[in-house]
């Protein structure tokens, strides 16, 4: 969440006779000398002697002694508003060194409603006011002044992250979702880049009104621009809290062995899925880096997971000693259904180039029964083959209609932030 910078406040200088005030003051309370009409204002005497007072006070920084002087000043009968724009502006100066946030923005608001202020001014005093409301923790005032803002000023956002803060840090979800959401747009229009945290309080917004799908496709949104372990995490578990069937449990594994998600024991699970639908090279690929690792092998299972693994050499044997008749079957058939199981061993044994040729054979042949796990085998192929958009193109491939949708749509964003 973005924090608010803390305020660095100079001395505001003044020149008494031609009526120059200036209040420097950068990060959240940025301010520049107000413009007035063309002829030049004055302050009287009278008031202008408590004001070069609380100057000099300021200046040693005194600024109750300072502030004292300025009351002083506002007790005086007969000012002009030009005499009460500049107490004003001396007030805010001593209440923000003093962390009175609330009554500099006060002071602030009577100089927004003086009269004193150019156009321009105006717009700078807005952006100050939203700020320290939001300091002050007036969460009312941020809203109706950062709307404001927007409304005269044009898009900020800047204000608009202060406003959806606002509504997220009082726990005002859907406010907190609709101006999320405008801050995106207004970024998007503006051509700047949406941050992380504006996507992380939308999603959190969402959680914290039970919005499953607004939330899932906001962590989508993460992936695709800020990719990382966590999200992916959070990702595949949700979306195998939904999968129906092996097939499409081993492609959720196999998406959490490419973005390193895989915990201990869906190493076991993995294998014994690919050998469920007959990898097994896939299989003692899998248990060989759970092994290589120390993932497997060194805990109470570590029989078990070597005894599954003694399986998965074992079939893989036999496996391999039968590719040549394989081979010959695929392609004697008139159908394409073998050329693509031809294509997925290649490929469970790291022969992209020859699984890649097998299933583009068999797909060219037709009558496929899982055209949606072929072209999941194609672009995985595709991937590790360094072939980025080939990839892309053949989980785009995935109907709408299969299962393996969602899975695709992931594929295609981790294929997205791969390295070419």
């Amino acid at each position: 969440m973005r924090k608010m910078k803390a305020l660095v406040l100079a001395l505001p200088s003044l020149a008494l006779l031609c009526g120059e005030v200036g209040i420097g003051l950068t990060a959240s309370a940025a301010f520049s000398a107000p413009a007035y009409a063309a002829e030049k204002q004055t302050v009287s005497a009278k008031v202008g002697k408590p004001i070069k007072e609380a100057q000099d006070l300021a200046k040693q920084k005194k600024f109750r002694e300072a502030l004292a002087k300025i009351k002083e000043a506002q007790s005086i009968p007969g000012k002009t508003p030009y005499e009460e724009n500049v107490i004003n502006e001396f007030l805010a100066y001593v209440q923000l060194n003093l962390g009175d946030y609330g009554g500099a923005a006060n002071a602030y608001e009577a100089t927004l409603n003086s009269g004193q202020l150019s156009a321009a001014q105006q717009k700078q005093r807005l952006d100050q006011l939203v700020k320290l409301y939001y300091q002050a923790k007036n969460y009312p005032k941020v809203v109706q002044t950062g709307n404001r803002y927007l409304k005269e000023a044009g898009p900020n956002t800047d204000i608009g992250l202060l406003i959806a803060q606002t509504y997220y840090v009082q726990k005002d979800y859907p406010h907190a979702i609709e101006a999320t959401q405008a801050l995106i747009k207004m970024a998007n229009q503006a051509n700047q880049p949406v941050k992380e945290d504006w996507l992380k309080m939308l999603m959190s917004s969402q959680y914290a009104l039970n919005k499953d799908a607004d939330r899932i496709a906001t962590l989508e949104q993460l992936l695709t621009k800020f990719p990382s372990q966590a999200y992916w995490q959070d990702m595949l578990n949700y979306v195998q809290s939904n999968a129906r069937g092996d097939r499409q449990n081993l492609e959720i594994y196999r998406l959490k062995a490419a973005t390193g998600v895989l915990k201990e024991k869906e190493y076991v699970s993995m294998a014994q899925l690919a050998m469920a639908v007959g990898l097994p090279g896939e299989a003692k690929t899998i248990l060989e880096k759970g092994f290589n690792s120390k993932v497997l092998g060194q805990g109470a299972n570590k029989d078990r997971e070597q005894r599954l693994l003694n399986l998965a050499n074992t079939q893989v044997a036999a496996d391999q000693k039968g590719l040549p008749q394989q081979e010959k079957e695929a392609n004697a058939a008139s159908t394409g259904d073998a050329d693509v199981k031809l294509g997925e061993t290649y490929i469970s044994y790291g022969d992209y180039a020859k699984g890649i040729e097998a299933i583009k054979r068999g797909l060219a042949k037709g009558n496929v029964k899982a055209v949606d796990e072929a072209n999941m085998d194609l672009g995985m192929a595709y991937l590790a083959s360094k072939r980025k958009s080939d990839a892309i193109a053949a989980f785009k491939a995935v109907p709408a209609t299969s299962n393996l949708n969602r899975v695709a749509k992931l594929w295609i964003i981790y294929a997205q932030n791969a390295k070419s």
